[in-house]
């Protein structure tokens, strides 16, 4: 990747000043913040409207226009925000787009992973299969 004293020279003590601010600092920039949060928020969208679209009832059309738009969507926002902000800003915006996405792929998966296994885990072994054990007879 491209560092961003390499997009433009003449911006290279402004740069250098940038980076010692950063590292000063103790906090995440509120740019690289926002710019993150902006992409969590349309792979949260994206994973929404995808989960709420399967399964496919009739074809997958609404999942990959999901899927594709949303994807269009990052590649435009992320060459609007490297050239008019930072590129470290641009790729703040994928990192939160990803990590929305990875986010809900684990929920979903960890979900439907515990049913599995309340499922099909004999109940002799002592796993509760429901919520609300069954009275014993007494005898």
């Amino acid at each position: 990747m491209a560092d961003d004293a390499t997009l433009d020279p003449a911006d290279e003590g402004e740069e250098e000043e940038e980076e010692e601010e950063f590292s000063e600092s103790s906090g995440v920039p509120l740019d690289l913040a926002t710019t993150s949060a902006v992409g969590f928020v349309v792979g949260g969208l994206t994973a929404a409207t995808v989960y709420a679209s399967y399964p496919p009832v009739h074809s997958h059309a609404p999942i990959l226009a999901a899927s594709l738009g949303s994807v269009l969507l990052i590649a435009v926002l992320y060459l609007v925000v490297a050239r008019l902000a930072r590129l470290r800003a641009a790729d703040w915006l994928i990192v939160g787009y990803a990590l929305a996405l990875v986010g809900v792929a684990t929920l979903y998966m960890m979900v439907e992973g515990v049913q599995f296994l309340r499922d099909h885990v004999p109940s002799h072994l002592g796993v509760p299969t429901a919520a609300i054990a069954p009275a014993q007879p007494r005898a």
